[in-house]
């Protein structure tokens, strides 16, 4: 890659200049894995990848925090190849496997924090794999939720399972989808205790001092589209109150839990972000951020490549063509 890298500086540059014509690329992660975990989907990022996407980014782009980049963008002061890069959730691997990489390499980020499975809690979407990762059943009847009688004999077939379970799921309202999550739970792993893979609050104060923005995900992860606009109301409130405790001062930049425009937020939303003051908001649309797109719609883009030349090259490719990312407007 650092054969490359002038070149791929100098493409970025023609692509993506500086000023009042700049586009800000913002990559998004979830979870950086410690290893390849055979029961989640291909598009994971383990430590390898992750480590090969951090090089690459710092050689190529521009990186500046979120709240900053936004701002510049605004003003029309952008560098050229400008870039950030931010998590979803807060998973604890974002704080031991990935802050590491981050940090060798000189780069911040901005980490959106679901506060209410902070310390011992776990998203459903987890919940879902954990619990088959480990059941000892060799089958599941959960006719209950449509699916029949389904095996678990191996990872490919609880992968699977984790699969249709989640699609099952993920739209259901709020209560039901904890519901359902528990149900699966106690029949998966009867009196076992669910593993604890999201930060805690220390570390979460810790990426602050470290120069890190720390942004708001909402307290429990609703999808926003199915819950009352009162109840995400009340969600994001507790949410940015929870982590103004930890961190010392209330989060200003928000990301829509799943991000999806119209069918996971809509209008109604995007005006409640900014009611409640903050400066800006991210969606999952794909594409690139210009001083024409909404600052409470503003795009990201998420990298799977392996190998960093692909990556790079598909970054260049959605600056050029991500410049209309899908947004929720209030005709929808």
């Amino acid at each position: 890659m650092t054969a490359l890298a002038p070149l791929f500086r100098a493409a970025g540059s023609v692509l993506s200049p500086g000023g009042a014509r700049a586009k800000l690329t913002i990559l998004t992660y979830h979870r950086v894995l410690p290893e390849v975990d055979a029961l989640l989907s291909n598009d994971q990022v383990d430590i390898g990848k992750f480590a090969r996407h951090m090089a690459a980014v710092a050689e190529c782009f521009t990186v500046l925090s979120l709240p900053d980049a936004i701002e510049r963008l605004t003003a029309g002061t952008l560098p050229p190849r400008a870039a950030c890069i931010t998590f979803d959730d807060g998973y604890q691997d974002n704080y031991s496997v990935a802050l590491p990489v981050l940090q060798k390499h000189g780069l911040v980020a901005t980490f959106f924090v679901c506060s209410g499975y902070l310390n011992d809690g776990l998203m459903f979407n987890d919940v879902i794999t954990e619990a088959l990762r480990g059941s000892p059943q060799s089958e599941l009847d959960l006719s209950w939720l449509g699916l029949g009688m389904q095996p678990l004999t191996d990872n490919a077939s609880r992968r699977d399972l984790a699969a249709k379970v989640l699609l099952a799921t993920k739209y259901l309202p709020f209560d039901k989808r904890e519901q359902t999550c528990d149900r699966l739970w106690d029949m998966a792993q009867p009196g076992q205790t669910r593993p604890r893979l999201m930060m805690t609050d220390e570390q979460v104060q810790h990426l602050s001092k470290l120069g890190m923005t720390i942004g708001a995900h909402t307290h429990t992860h609703p999808i926003l589209t199915r819950i009352s606009l009162d109840a995400a109301r009340q969600d994001i409130e507790r949410n940015r109150k929870v982590l103004g405790e930890i961190v010392g001062h209330e989060p200003l930049v928000f990301a829509y839990p799943n991000g999806r425009p119209v069918r996971d937020y809509q209008h109604e939303h995007v005006q409640l972000i900014k009611e409640l003051g903050f400066s800006a908001a991210v969606s999952s649309a794909w594409g690139v951020s210009t001083q024409a797109c909404d600052r409470f719609q503003l795009p990201r883009f998420s990298p799977w490549d392996n190998d960093p030349k692909r990556l790079v090259l598909r970054l260049l490719k959605n600056i050029t063509t991500g410049q209309h990312p899908t947004v929720a407007t209030d005709s929808d």
